[in-house]
């Protein structure tokens, strides 16, 4: 049985008083979601994800979705296997595949095949990250896209920029309610912390990490809460404040795998291991 999708989310929308401004802010316009809703014309897994978001949904709520959650995800699995594989050919393949399933250069499968495109490297990778350099710094004000754009060329910035650019983006945003469900600044928050222990920045590190856990607020979004474990685990495995922080880093990626959250057990255990190379750290049997 397919579930009518536009439905659920006026349902919603109604019941929590939200107006429809409220729901689609300046990444929905009023008359597609007039479309959506009266005729049930597609959202694009993007959109419906940004209205979900801001409906701030129990997680009862939030399980009603879970289908459209369930195949979004799908593709960032796809996607996070086959970077593990380190085929380079696969890579630039599934790049075209996402390209040719993105409706705008920067929704979520554009930014899926530009994140592919700069792991392929070459000129190909030299190309896009020139290109998308010069369209983040023409931006004046930032918005979740150009949060998530920067985090794919984070590792090309200087730290100083990094730290710039989380202080600004982190002030702005900070308000409770904002915050609880925004997930594309627990992205940036994420990918800085991992980059400032990479480069052995461990004091931004820990005041980038202590943010993260500002952010924790809304359990609803099990994304923010394994980010933010994730994160928390790594910390701990490079700065070895836990004697048994392995065990946990394992348990933590088993568990996921148990809940079918590949795309997150991948994270880990792909992060774990850059750290590892970097600062020498014990071996850990994932399988």
């Amino acid at each position: 049985m397919t579930i009518n999708f536009s439905t659920l989310v006026e349902e919603f929308r109604q019941k929590k008083g939200l107006t429809m401004q409220e729901i689609c802010g300046d990444v929905i316009s009023h008359s597609s979601y007039s479309r959506f809703v009266n005729k049930n014309q597609a959202l694009s897994a993007d959109k419906l994800l940004y209205i979900i978001d801001q409906m701030d949904l129990s997680f009862r709520e939030a399980g009603m979705f879970d289908q459209i959650i369930h195949l979004t995800n799908a593709d960032k699995v796809r996607m996070a296997k086959t970077i593990d594989s380190e085929d380079s050919q696969a890579i630039a393949q599934l790049a075209d595949d996402f390209t040719k399933k993105s409706q705008r250069e920067y929704d979520t499968y554009g930014m899926m095949s530009i994140r592919l495109r700069l792991i392929v490297g070459g000129e190909v990778g030299q190309e896009q990250s020139e290109k998308l350099r010069k369209y983040l710094f023409q931006v004046d004000k930032w918005d979740y896209k150009e949060m998530y754009l920067f985090t794919l060329i984070i590792n090309q910035m200087p730290t100083s920029l990094i730290q710039m650019i989380v202080k600004h983006t982190y002030s702005r945003a900070a308000k409770p309610l904002y915050l609880e469900r925004n997930l594309n600044l627990t992205i940036l928050l994420d990918e800085a912390h991992f980059e400032f222990l990479k480069r052995g920045e461990f004091g931004l590190a820990q005041e980038t990490l202590e943010q993260l856990t500002g952010l924790v607020i809304n359990k609803t979004f099990q994304t923010v809460v394994a980010f933010h474990a994730i994160s928390q685990a790594l910390h701990q495995s490079v700065m070895k404040t836990e004697p048994e922080i392995n065990n946990k880093i394992l348990r933590l990626y088993r568990n996921l795998l148990d809940v079918q959250s590949d795309y997150l057990a991948i994270r880990i255990k792909t992060r774990y291991e850059e750290l590892k190379n970097i600062y020498d750290l014990p071996e850990i049997a994932w399988m």
